[in-house]
């Protein structure tokens, strides 16, 4: 086994590599890319081959994307609402693809008496209810009671369809809204947002359909 020091350069750089490819956390995997390309470039030099270019391209394009990645980092700043709203209901999202993901919405805060929703009208937002209370009504019947964590208009987003009820606020109430087109176009070009989004969806059905009954719902507003 060749052990000259150009040798163990590019066994480090190797190694690296294999490390690199173990790992599932995106920046401790570019450091270890840009570890492995330079000892791999230091090999080639000493050796007087021709990789070291393409090795030096390697390391670059890592360099990079490692400080695109901390760029990212230090600009997800939380206000103390959006972070407590993470842990609670995103924990699987990155602060920076939670950060992502809020800035393509808007907070709004409205008072009681507030129309969500519309039966039979199109749906063009979806409504995460973070403070307050809404009823929902279907044929003037208020069928159920939304509250903090829940959807309005996910189905409408899902299928494209009208909305199937007139969804309004009972209490001064909170949420965070994303336009249709906005929140289409995040989770096209970000699949871990759209995976936890879906999941958080999932959850949130499953809960609204084990409620039993409106009547014991309204008791809780």
């Amino acid at each position: 086994m060749d052990l000259t020091l150009p040798a163990i350069l590019g066994h480090i750089g190797y190694l690296l590599l294999i490390i690199a490819s173990l790992v599932r956390v995106i920046l401790p995997l570019r450091v270890l890319a840009i570890g492995s390309g330079l000892f791999a470039m230091a090999s080639s030099l000493m050796y007087g081959t021709q990789d070291w270019p393409w090795e030096l391209v390697f390391a670059s394009v890592n360099i990079y994307q490692t400080i695109v990645i901390i760029r990212e980092r230090s600009m997800a700043r939380l206000t103390p609402e959006e972070e407590t709203l993470r842990q609670k209901m995103f924990g699987q999202l990155s602060i920076v693809d939670f950060h992502r993901m809020i800035r393509t919405g808007s907070w709004v805060s409205v008072e009681a008496g507030e129309e969500v929703t519309k039966q039979g009208h199109p749906v063009v937002r979806i409504v995460l209810l973070t403070d307050g209370a809404a009823s929902v009504t279907i044929d003037s019947e208020v069928v159920a009671y939304l509250k903090q964590g829940d959807f309005i208009g996910e189905m409408a987003f899902v299928s494209g369809n009208p909305a199937s009820a007139t969804v309004e606020t009972i209490t001064p109430s909170r949420y965070l809204m994303w336009r249709f087109a906005d929140l289409k176009a995040l989770l096209a070009k970000h699949p871990d947002i759209q995976s936890a989004l879906q999941s958080v969806f999932n959850r949130n059905l499953i809960d609204k359909l084990s409620r039993d009954g409106t009547q014991e719902n309204a008791e809780q507003f």
